[in-house]
C-alpha cells in the first residue's frame, strides 16, 4: 500500500492533477463549467474545486453527462474572477491531465482573456499509459479504473476525475521504481518553453493538420522549413526545454515569426517541403538542397567498367544503367570502393586505383580481389559480378510517357474553398496560417521525369495549369527517393480509349497504380497505393503576329522569320512538333 501524503512529499517536484468540464470540445468558443485540482507536493495533498458561470448555455446532453445544469452555474463566480489566484495555485508545478491537451488548451485560452500569459510543463496520461502499458488496447479513463481498480467519487466531476488521476499516479508507483517512472515522465513531458519573442498565441493558433511550416528571424529571413502530418504538434516539439537537438536551441533563439502552408496529406507535405528547401535555401536546413553537381555510375552493356557520368550531360531520367546519385566524385568514388571491399572486385579493373598492367592491385594482396587484375578471374565473370554488385543501387527510368498527376485525398472540410497552385513558378508565399488549401480535401501533384512541378486543389485547376507548366528541368534525387519505389515499380493500367474532350485529353486515364507485393522475408515496408493520372502537355501553338512596321523591318529584318521558323528546344523532349492546321494557317 502507498501513503498518498508521503508519496506527495517525496516527489522531486510539485504536481497538480487536473480536469474541466465545459461547455463543448471548442477551447477557443466554449467556455469552463467546473474546475477540479488535486495539489501534491511538500506540503501533502490538497483538493480544490469550483463550478463556474460560463456565460452561455450548456447544452442538454452535456447537462446529461455532467449533471451540471445551467441553474447550478448561474450566480457562480466567473473565471476571470479567479484567474490570479487559479495560476498562483498552478503556477511552477507539473500540469498533469486525461488527455492534457484538452485541458491546458480552455485554461490557456481563459487565462488569455483574463490578461495572464499562462504556460506550465504539461503531462498527458493517455500518453504515459501507452508508454508504460504498450500491450493495452485502451487507455481512457474508464479502463484506467478497470484495469487498476481505481475508486471512482464520480463520473465526469472535475474534481473526481482528477482523484481519479492522482489514484493512477499512486497506483504506478505500486507497479514501477520512481526512477523508472521518472524516466517515462520526461519522454512524454510536453514543455512548454516557447521562445519569448513569440506572440502567446502564435503556436496554438497552429493547424493540427499535414502541411509545412516555415520560421522566420529577424529581418525576415528564413531559418527552416519542416513538414509534420500535425503541424501544431511539431512546431512545439522543436522548442522543447531539453533542447537537446542545437539545431532546435539556435532557432529558439532566432525565432519571430512562424508560417504554415497547409496540405491534405503527409505526400503533399513531403512535396512542398523539398521544394521550398531548393528554392529558398533556408539557414538551417541542410538536407533537401539541391546539389550543385549530380553523379551516378553508368555501366552499359558493351562496358566492362563502371564510368563516372554527371547530370549535366546525362539525362538520370530516361538513361539506362545508372547506378546511385552522389553529389560529388569522392562520394561516388566511395560507394564503388565500399562495393568492391563487400563482393571483392578489383578496384585497379574499376579505375579507383592504378595498377601496371598485369600487376596485382593493393586488394588482391589482402586477399580482397579475386584476381582479375593479375588473369585469375575472367574479365566477363568481374563484369557480371559488377552488374550484380550495382543492383542495388540502380536508378528506375522515368516509367510515364510523359507528367503525371497523383491525387492525393485528405479529411479535412474546413475553409472557404478556393483553387490555387501551390509549388509553381517561384511559389509566393502568403503567410496564412489556415494555409493553401482551406475547403478541399484532395490535392493533384504534378510531377515529370522525377522532379516536382507543382499542385493544385481541384481537377478544374489542374487543366488550367497543365497548359502553364513549367517543364522539367532535371532529375530531382529527393523527388526520386520519396515516389521511386512507388511509381517505377509500379505498373499503371493502360489507356481504355480515346479521350474525347480537353480535360479527358490532359488526364488520359486514372489508374490506381499498386506497388509490387513485397517479397519473402523482405524488412521493407509495403508501399501504399497511388492514384495516378497519366498528362499530356498542350502541342506547341504559334501565336498571332501582327505585321511589323518598316522601322521595325529596318532595325530587325529577320525577326519576323526567325520566330515564325523556330523549332521546339532540343532540352525539351516533351514540346511537340507544330499541328498541321496550324502551319497552314500560318502559312
Amino acid at each position: 500500500m502507498i501513503d498518498p501524503d508521503a508519496l506527495a512529499r517525496s516527489l522531486p517536484a510539485p504536481m497538480v492533477f487536473v480536469d474541466l468540464e465545459t461547455t463543448g470540445g471548442n477551447a477557443l468558443e466554449d467556455r469552463i463549467t467546473e474546475i477540479g485540482v488535486v495539489e501534491v507536493g511538500p506540503h501533502g495533498v490538497e483538493q480544490w474545486s469550483t463550478l463556474l458561470d460560463p456565460a452561455e448555455p450548456i447544452p442538454p446532453f452535456i447537462q446529461k453527462l455532467t449533471g451540471i445544469t445551467n441553474e447550478m452555474v448561474k450566480g457562480q463566480p466567473s473565471f476571470g474572477t479567479l484567474a490570479q489566484g487559479l495560476a498562483e495555485r498552478l503556477h511552477g508545478k507539473l500540469f498533469v491531465a486525461h488527455n492534457a491537451r484538452f485541458d491546458y488548451g480552455f485554461l490557456k485560452n481563459e487565462f488569455r482573456r483574463a490578461g495572464i500569459a499562462f504556460q506550465a510543463d504539461v503531462l498527458c496520461t493517455v500518453r504515459l499509459s501507452r508508454l508504460l502499458f504498450p500491450s493495452a488496447a485502451r487507455h481512457g479513463l474508464d479502463a484506467l479504473i478497470a484495469r487498476f481498480g481505481l475508486m471512482p467519487q464520480g463520473r465526469h466531476r472535475a474534481l473526481a476525475d482528477a482523484d481519479l488521476l492522482w489514484q493512477f499516479w499512486q497506483k504506478l508507483h505500486t507497479l514501477y521504481t520512481p526512477d523508472l517512472i521518472g524516466q517515462a515522465v520526461q519522454r512524454v513531458t510536453k514543455r512548454s518553453s516557447q521562445p519569448p519573442q513569440l506572440p502567446d498565441e502564435a503556436i496554438d493558433a497552429l493547424p493540427d493538420t499535414p502541411g509545412v511550416y516555415l520560421f522566420y528571424g529577424e529581418g525576415d529571413i528564413l531559418l527552416y522549413v519542416g513538414k509534420s502530418v500535425d503541424v501544431r504538434a511539431r512546431v512545439r516539439s522543436h522548442f522543447s526545454s531539453d533542447h537537446q537537438v542545437a539545431k532546435d536551441l539556435r532557432i529558439s533563439q532566432e525565432i519571430r515569426r512562424v508560417e504554415v502552408h497547409r496540405t491534405v496529406g503527409e505526400l503533399g507535405a513531403l512535396l512542398r517541403e523539398s521544394q521550398l528547401v531548393k528554392q529558398l535555401q533556408p539557414v538551417h536546413n541542410r538536407m533537401l538542397r539541391r546539389a550543385a553537381s549530380l553523379y551516378s555510375w553508368q555501366l552499359t552493356q558493351d562496358s566492362d567498367v563502371p564510368q563516372l557520368v554527371s547530370a549535366r550531360t546525362v539525362d538520370f531520367a530516361s538513361a539506362e544503367a545508372l547506378y546511385g546519385t552522389f553529389s560529388s566524385r569522392a562520394s561516388a568514388e566511395a560507394a564503388l570502393r565500399a562495393l568492391a571491399d563487400e563482393h571483392r572486385l578489383c578496384c585497379a579493373q574499376l579505375g579507383l586505383e592504378k595498377a601496371a598492367k598485369g600487376r596485382p592491385c593493393f586488394g588482391y594482396q589482402v586477399k580482397r580481389c579475386d584476381g582479375v587484375c593479375v588473369g585469375d578471374t575472367p574479365l566477363a565473370a568481374h563484369t557480371e559480378r559488377t552488374r550484380e554488385a550495382l543492383a542495388t543501387l540502380q536508378l528506375k527510368t522515368w516509367p510515364y510517357d510523359g507528367p503525371i498527376a497523383i491525387e492525393e485525398h485528405g479529411m479535412r472540410e474546413d475553409g472557404d474553398g478556393k483553387d490555387s497552385v501551390i509549388g509553381h513558378g517561384g511559389g509566393t508565399l502568403d503567410g496564412n496560417a489556415h494555409g493553401d488549401l482551406d475547403g478541399h480535401n484532395v490535392e493533384y501533384h504534378v510531377i515529370d521525369r522525377w522532379q516536382y512541378l507543382g499542385s493544385v486543389a481541384s481537377r478544374e485547376a489542374l487543366d488550367t495549369f497543365i497548359d502553364t507548366m513549367p517543364a522539367a528541368t532535371g532529375f530531382d534525387p529527393d523527388i526520386y527517393r520519396l515516389l521511386g519505389r512507388r511509381l517505377a515499380a509500379s505498373q499503371p493500367a493502360e489507356p481504355t480509349g480515346e479521350p474525347t474532350d480537353k480535360a479527358a485529353g490532359r488526364a488520359a486515364d486514372a489508374n490506381t497504380v499498386l506497388a509490387e507485393p513485397p517479397k519473402v522475408g523482405s524488412a521493407r515496408r509495403p508501399c501504399a497505393p497511388l492514384t495516378v493520372l497519366q498528362l499530356t502537355r498542350p502541342a506547341f501553338r504559334l501565336s498571332h503576329v501582327e505585321p511589323p512596321d518598316d522601322a521595325t523591318l529596318r532595325k530587325k529584318p529577320r525577326g519576323v522569320a526567325l520566330l515564325r521558323r523556330r523549332q521546339p528546344r532540343p532540352d525539351d523532349p516533351n514540346q511537340l512538333r507544330l499541328p498541321l492546321d496550324s502551319v497552314g494557317r500560318v502559312a
